[in-house]
């Protein structure tokens, strides 16, 4: 590639015409940044679809993706954003294919969200970033890792589910409803589909109601904080957005998490954190320790009186840890590709004195 300036040409690399490409295609993916409001977002994937999230906290800060769980959307995280912004982390909330603003991916799998993922970082000019995910969201956020380990510093899972098929051991940790429901995902997934259906009639029918049935089933921790009014309007919320797109979104999510992860996870290498409640009546607590056991870099904690929903509680703890582990593995990043700038000049600055030694 040559480029003409003042009657000269001027030959230009490769590695400048991939900066160049880069930078052109930045610019198409920052044309199809819509904002719907304070917060909300919505972009153009290179496929057509629309990717919805909500960007908060410090705008220059550190910043940190949030995958909401099953059955939930961008909307179900801590209420007070402000957290993000006195720990100096920039969040950015995702919704996943046919949920809140995002647009449904028919067929979809745990391995395809790292493409749509890719696309959003390059639009937003991150180049590498944390990741929390809350109970569902966990084996998203591992597929992630898993396929992009250059792009993540840090790995947050809070209350996340094991593979629940395709693993040896998977019995020993998984409820009999877990065992049904991934065989259902794979011999009759329109049963599925009939339940969510199903479901999305009862929480639009009456929110209310339907979440007080399903905390009177809970842990007595998690009974105590979802009595807080501003949780219960979360919840309350969050059931009329993970809807916005109609309930296929919701259903291909429990196929998705009833199904093989589609990747070994033993074989990530990004730093995983995990916490977890012992008293957890949503994702088994064994679920916790059988991720705490196959990843390798993995440190976990257990609450031994906690249930699914201890994050309302912990959310500054536990962004704060993951705040921290990201500032630091982005500067042990900086300072090696400060090291590798540098080599290549004293590597030319050798051959160059070498080369004179040799004409001398």
């Amino acid at each position: 590639m040559d480029n003409t300036a003042n009657g000269r040409r001027r030959r230009v690399g490769p590695r400048r015409v991939r900066v160049l490409r880069r930078a052109r295609r930045r610019a198409r993916f920052r044309e199809s940044l819509v904002e719907l409001g304070p917060k909300s977002r919505q972009v153009t994937l290179s496929d057509g679809r629309q990717l919805g999230f909500d960007d908060f906290g410090h705008p220059e800060g550190t910043p940190v993706l949030f995958f909401h769980g099953f059955g939930s959307s961008r909307v179900v995280r801590h209420p007070d954003d402000d957290i993000a912004e006195e720990l100096g982390a920039r969040i950015i909330a995702v919704d996943r294919p046919g949920i809140g603003l995002s647009t449904r991916q028919p067929g979809r799998r745990v391995t395809d969200f790292p493409r749509d993922i890719a696309e959003l970082l390059e639009i937003l000019e991150i180049e590498r970033c944390g990741v929390v995910a809350w109970s569902g969201g966990g084996p998203y956020a591992l597929a992630c890792a898993w396929q992009m380990p250059e792009r993540f510093s840090v790995v947050g899972l809070i209350s996340a589910p094991a593979p629940l098929s395709g693993v040896p051991g998977s019995a020993g940790y998984t409820w009999p409803r877990h065992r049904a429901m991934s065989r259902t995902a794979d011999h009759a997934p329109w049963i599925i589909k009939l339940a969510m259906w199903q479901w999305s009639r009862q929480q639009k029918s009456d929110p209310r109601k339907q979440l007080d049935e399903a905390i009177s089933g809970m842990a007595e921790a998690d009974r105590e904080i979802l009595g807080d009014p501003a949780l219960r309007a979360v919840m309350i919320a969050n059931a009329a957005e993970m809807y916005r797109q109609g309930t296929g979104g919701v259903s291909d999510e429990a196929i998705c998490l009833a199904r093989p992860f589609g990747f070994p996870i033993g074989g990530i290498t990004v730093p995983v954190r995990i916490w977890h409640g012992a008293q957890d009546t949503v994702v088994p607590v064994g679920m916790g320790k059988y991720l705490a056991r196959h990843i390798p870099d993995a440190i976990a904690t257990f609450f031994p009186h906690e249930g699914h929903h201890f994050v309302y509680e912990r959310w500054r703890e536990i962004l704060g840890v993951l705040v921290t582990e990201a500032r630091g593995r982005a500067g042990q990043g900086r300072e090696a590709k400060a090291r590798a700038a540098r080599r290549p000049h004293a590597q030319d600055s050798s051959q160059r004195e070498r080369s004179a030694g040799t004409r001398s």
